[in-house]
């Protein structure tokens, strides 16, 4: 063996063995990459990674979906299927107006026009899938298929590709390992795949928009990240969760001296013309933009859905301000109390960001991409405990941010997917996923989040007492729900204990990831290398 080689794969093991007492090295999954690593095999970890996230989506996939067989009105996948269909028979002036009783459409455009796509797919295949009026409730195998492989397919062009990039150019992972372990734990995370392929949604169209928002902030292409979030809040209006924390990172990247102005202007006019392009079929018409603006947004369906574990659900156990209050005063309470919440990390993320101008060292923009994903995980956290019209799923927004710390927040992120799966497990308890949803949530405490798994000394004892605690009150609810009936004078007891025991925990962990922000740049690790020479043009 040549010296140089030999020099190579010492200077290698050395960063394996530094590597190893990084958090992320200190999960069971790690071992599959260590292995693939001591037989040369790199090459092939991310093509088994990728398709091993296929099968698992696929087999989720077999189980049931929202609305499954219960005619007339079914559920979340014949809304997306019927979305299909009026868009493709009838003209854009008609989508936001056709038959609202019935699964009127009520998503932004991008949504109708993936609908568009999707439903001129399945016509050319089949016209029977889509025919208008007459395919409500369609729900044969081919049908079926064609539905479940158009989630597959978005889910492939735009989240994969997304998360890959991201944490291929991310650095300070040490060695190969943990990048690919990271990579495995955000496509594979459990409650993104019994959504999207179990229950039946496209979120990680929008999510995915999301990833590559962050991507383009770590590359410093702002215009790009503008337009990437514009399609998430096109794509979906629950992105408005993450708009604060946007907002105000691209509003400090424009105080930066001599080309600031200049970003402004380019940013407005990439915010404009994205948002114009899509609206273009509506445009012309204040009366269209005004339907689907009440249609995305529609405040009269009250505080909440059904049982979320947000404050407002928990406290209603034992104060019921539905009753007490208008819709209106309610939905000033919440915006009140979701901005008071949001604020303090937005506000730091905006000082934070508007002290390094210019060009940025590497380990600077780091830390700021660092930033910017604390403040997004918390930003959105806090629209899903304290704004208005929760839904159940919202908990997946918080979800993706935190996931992009994953090497920077081991046990904290492990342990906060593992309450947000359960915090859903009412919902897909009644789409009949209880045995994907078992299997999945098992894997996650087996290959990431299991209370006995981590070794990490660093991590206080208590935390380890605390996630073992929380596991067997999930297990203990769990048991207590298959094999003992509830009261007759209570029959939503579980569901009210699910929401309750959730909520508390999502605020600890909304305290906890607010001070990890405000404390990052106190560490050791990101306080080296601030300074920040020579200035350069931005896009």
């Amino acid at each position: 063996m040549a010296p140089t080689t030999r020099s190579k794969e010492a200077s290698g093991l050395k960063s394996s063995k530094k590597a190893a007492a990084r958090p992320s090295d200190i999960v069971p999954i790690n071992s599959w990459f260590r292995f693939l690593e001591t037989q040369n095999s790199q090459a092939i970890a991310l093509p088994l990674t990728l398709l091993f996230a296929v099968l698992v989506r696929w087999c989720v996939a077999l189980y049931g979906y929202s609305g499954q067989g219960s005619s007339p009105m079914f559920g979340d996948y014949e809304a997306q299927r019927h979305w299909m269909e009026i868009t493709t028979h009838l003209p854009p002036s008609k989508w936001y107006f056709y038959d609202l009783q019935y699964w009127g459409l009520d998503y932004p455009p991008l949504t109708a026009f993936q609908s568009w796509a999707c439903g001129f797919v399945a016509n050319l295949v089949n016209p029977a899938w889509v025919a208008l009026d007459s395919s409500r409730g369609i729900e044969t195998h081919e049908s079926k298929l064609f539905m479940r492989g158009t989630v597959l397919v978005l889910d492939l062009a735009i989240f994969f590709p997304a998360i890959v990039l991201f944490f291929r150019s991310k650095r300070g992972f040490g060695s190969w390992v943990p990048q690919q372990v990271s990579i495995f734990t955000a496509l594979l995370h459990p409650c993104l795949l019994l959504i999207d392929h179990g229950h039946f949604q496209y979120n990680s169209v929008m999510l995915g928009f999301l990833v590559w928002a962050v991507y383009f902030a770590a590359q410093e292409h702002y215009v790009y990240m503008a337009v990437a979030f514009c399609c998430a809040l096109m794509f979906k209006q629950m992105a408005l969760y993450y708009a604060p924390a946007v907002f105000f990172f691209l509003l400090a990247k424009c105080f930066q001296p001599n080309h600031g102005f200049a970003l402004f202007i380019k940013l407005g006019f990439a915010v404009v013309a994205t948002f114009g392009l899509m609206l273009l079929p509506w445009i012309q018409s204040p009366e269209q933009l005004t339907q689907i603006l009440i249609r995305v947004f529609p405040v009269a369906r009250g505080l909440y859905e059904d049982k979320v574990a947000n404050v407002w659900c928990a406290l209603n156990v034992v104060v019921k301000l539905r009753n007490m209050f208008e819709t209106a005063d309610l939905l000033r309470l919440a915006t009140a109390a979701t901005s008071l919440a949001f604020l303090p990390a937005c506000i730091h993320l905006f000082v934070m960001i508007r002290r390094h101008k210019g060009k940025l060292l590497p380990a600077v923009r780091d830390n700021m991409v660092k930033l910017l994903n604390y403040s997004l995980l918390n930003t959105s956290l806090a629209f899903f405990l304290f704004s208005f019209q929760v839904h159940e799923k919202s908990i997946l927004l918080p979800v993706i941010p935190a996931l992009l710390l994953v090497d920077d927040e081991h046990w904290a992120v492990n342990w906060f997917v593992q309450v947000a799966l359960f915090s859903m497990y009412p919902l897909l308890f009644k789409d009949g996923l209880q045995i994907p949803y078992a299997v999945l949530a098992i894997g996650w405490s087996v290959l990431r989040s299991c209370p006995v798994c981590p070794a990490d000394k660093k991590t206080p004892r208590m935390v380890f007492l605390l996630q073992w605690l929380s596991t067997l009150v999930m297990v203990a609810l769990h048991l207590a729900h298959m094999f003992i009936s509830p009261p007759a004078s209570l029959p939503d007891i579980y569901v009210v204990l699910n929401v309750v025991f959730s909520c508390a925990m999502f605020l600890f962990f909304f305290v906890y990831f607010n001070y990890r922000q405000f404390s990052l740049l106190s560490r050791p690790s990101s306080s080296r290398d601030m300074s920040t020479p020579n200035k350069r043009k931005t896009e």
